[in-house]
């Protein structure tokens, strides 16, 4: 189950978003969960928590649930905007975060094939191409925390994308 949602919030809203992501946010760097070592390899990029603005938190969830027709119950503390540079496929899935599903909205970013998200099929260490979603600002992806995927790498040096993910850990349709 992956759905995929354009113009997920209004104008006025996105810009707020796109606003405070730019300027306002201080990420910090995150490293894949069970990594040892803190290198380029297991380096995911940098996130800003929700935790640290429940009003912008508010306007995530609310926009979430109309536009997904879900009642977010529970939403994982690693919940925020990410800023990455797209040098590398990291395939990987978010269940050991845990969450049931994620929520991906892409804030800020050239539109482009080679900057979205890739789904994959097979196990975390075997996997295989499935399906490619491009990026496209306001856009917003569901899809189970279960699922493969990873950002599309990009040949365009230090090319970024700003996005926030919900790892939403309870819910009800």
């Amino acid at each position: 189950m992956i759905k995929i949602i354009d113009n997920f919030f209004s104008e006025n809203d996105l810009k707020s978003v796109q606003n405070f992501a730019l300027t306002k946010a201080f990420y910090t760097p995150k490293y894949f969960d069970n990594t040892t070592e803190k290198s380029k390899k297991n380096y995911y990029g940098a996130r800003w928590e929700f935790q640290h603005d429940k009003k912008l938190q508010n306007l995530f969830i609310k926009q979430a649930e109309f536009k997904f027709k879900i009642k977010i119950k529970k939403l994982n503390i690693s919940s925020g905007i990410d800023q990455r540079n797209l040098n590398y496929f990291k395939p990987h899935t978010d269940h050991r975060v845990p969450a049931k599903i994620n929520i991906l909205i892409m804030i800020s970013g050239p539109t482009a094939v080679t900057n979205g998200t890739v789904f994959y099929v097979g196990k975390e260490n075997n996997c295989s191409l499935d399906m490619h979603v491009g990026f496209r600002e306001n856009r917003a992806i569901l899809f189970p925390s279960d699922k493969i995927h990873s950002p599309h790498a990009s040949k365009v040096p230090d090319l970024k994308r700003y996005t926030a993910t919900l790892f939403v850990t309870d819910y009800e349709e």
